[in-house]
């Protein structure tokens, strides 16, 4: 819901009451890029900026050797980070299924 108020002359735009920029001349600033410009019709972005740094993954084993239970991690992880993924997957291992005959039906 879009309102147009009068007062002292100035137009002010509300939507869904907030107030809303106004440009003069109908000109987008520089910094303002459309959003047709990034996306397509389906919102998928037409050049996407993110690539990954490195391809690749490392098994890891959370469990003792005796009983391994293995998982992917990307090489490219900080260490730091790989660490909190190796503990927190660690602490809940028995949540998961290692083995088909595990699953359920």
């Amino acid at each position: 819901m879009i309102d147009v108020e009068n007062d002292d002359g100035k137009d002010e735009v509300h939507i869904n009451q907030m107030d809303v920029l106004q440009l003069n001349d109908n000109i987008i600033p520089k910094g303002l890029i459309t959003l047709e410009e990034l996306f397509d019709q389906d919102d998928i972005a037409r050049k996407p900026t993110l690539q990954p740094i490195e391809k690749g993954v490392e098994e890891v084993n959370i469990r003792i050797a005796a009983n391994p239970k293995m998982v992917k991690l990307s090489k490219s992880l900080p260490q730091k980070i790989k660490v909190k993924y190796i503990s927190l997957l660690s602490s809940f291992a028995d949540v998961f299924s290692w083995d088909y005959f595990e699953l359920k039906t």
